[in-house]
């Protein structure tokens, strides 16, 4: 058997390389048994730090007249499991393959057939639990617990986690929807998608997302954006080069050359993406500097701005749009990355800021989206050195809603949730 270090030091390097997850949700089939009944969604964070897909099977009957309590998510080996929500564990069936967290509301999770192989095997000499984590212990949420796995009666039905919830003084619950709103794969959600150093996108977290895992688009220098460019609800990549100010963009999610390019800005100006006149299409504008106003175009195509205004207050703040009122319009919010303060205005034109607070830490990065499909749009912040994204949905200071290890990125961006 390998040694306990040797193999830790292999199993964490793989988690640090995790994809952004990427879900795929479908209903129950008609043989599914009614779930008991629970008002409303349970608040807690995604469970599989990785592509997966799941269906509602809450229910369905299984060998020796039982019936399953909970939901298989399917997904590769190895990839990470994470704590739903803070607790203490209540139970670990070894190094491996099993635990139950018991969370601080009384409500709790199961996390079964955790990985017992080595990695690259299927020999059952492996971790499938962090080490360190114990009955007694107490674990926040989002913890890292321990990875994907074929153990125990999974050995022939493919690597998956079996995810349980239990509702106080109710017992199992379908996790289902559970899940879904998790994740913002809910209609009217978005999402977070996310970019590597080398101009790879990574898919989000949808239904009808991305068609492939991962794709190439642009050149590492530069500064990547989605949006929704021919007005068909789906948003897709943009690039935009600071170095000759040039936007590429494209209208699907894959590999391939730009469907259009044209120029916009000049060298030095930050791209922002958004729907500024809310006639439900994308367009550009710019951040100009070092005159601290904003340039908007409401086509897409090189062009004269349509109108433009000084907004801005601090060189070295990062700008980012959002419907932060819920009107139909994207409106340009600033976030201060030395000491975390977000402000923005509900209209276009300069003055001061219509809400202001701290939200996130030094060095983390922005994003605007509509987390909760309710129909504004709030932040989150990406943490590169934790790999958490962040999210708050009241747009105010205060504790975070929920957060999510997604893995390390050099962007972020926001997507469609649906």
């Amino acid at each position: 058997m390998h040694s306990l270090p040797r193999m830790v030091r292999f199993l964490a390097a793989l988690a640090l390389l995790a994809t952004a997850v990427a879900v795929t949700p479908t209903e129950a089939s008609a043989d599914v048994l009614p779930a008991p009944a629970v008002d409303g969604i349970y608040p807690m964070i995604f469970p599989v730090g990785g592509d997966t897909n799941y269906t509602n099977t809450f229910g369905a009957p299984r060998s020796g007249g039982r019936t399953h309590e909970g939901t298989d998510m399917m997904a590769d080996k190895m990839v990470p499991v994470a704590a739903v929500a803070a607790g203490t564990i209540g139970w670990v069936s070894g190094t491996c393959c099993a635990m139950q967290i018991t969370h601080d509301d009384g409500w709790a999770s199961m996390y079964i057939h955790l990985n017992n192989d080595t990695p690259g095997t299927d020999d059952g000499l492996g971790y499938g639990i962090m080490p360190g984590l114990a009955t007694g212990v107490h674990v926040e949420a989002g913890q890292l617990i321990g990875w994907v796995g074929d153990s125990g009666n999974a050995e022939w039905a493919g690597s998956h986690l079996h995810f349980e919830l239990h509702a106080p003084d109710v017992g199992p619950i379908s996790s289902f929807e559970h899940l879904n709103a998790a994740q913002g794969t809910a209609e009217g959600r978005d999402v977070a998608a996310y970019i590597d150093a080398g101009s790879r996108f990574f898919r989000p977290t949808v239904l009808g997302g991305f068609p492939d895992s991962q794709f190439y688009f642009g050149i590492p220098e530069d500064v990547p954006l989605m949006g929704d460019w021919n007005c068909d609800g789906l948003k897709t990549p943009a690039m935009y080069r600071p170095s000759n100010g040039f936007v590429y963009l494209t209208n699907t999610n894959q590999q391939g050359f730009a469907d259009s390019d044209f120029f916009y800005g000049i060298p030095g100006d930050v791209p922002i993406a958004g729907d500024f006149d809310g006639d439900g299409c994308d367009t550009f504008a710019i951040y100009r500097p070092s005159e601290r106003k904003i340039y908007v175009r409401n086509e897409l195509g090189t062009g004269v701005a349509d109108y433009s205004y000084s907004w801005g207050a601090v060189n070295g703040d990062k700008p980012f749009a959002g419907d932060f009122d819920g009107d139909g319009v994207d409106t340009v919010g600033f976030y201060r990355p030395w000491n975390a303060l977000v402000y923005y205005r509900n209209s276009h034109d300069g003055g001061f800021a219509d809400n202001q607070f701290f939200f996130g830490a030094p060095g983390d990065k922005i994003v605007a989206g509509d987390w909760d499909g309710d129909g504004d749009d709030t932040v989150a912040v990406y943490r590169p050195a934790s790999r958490y994204l962040i999210v708050n949905q009241q747009n105010s200071y205060g504790p975070i809603d929920y957060s999510l290890w997604v893995g390390s990125y050099e962007n972020v961006v926001v997507s469609t949730g649906s």
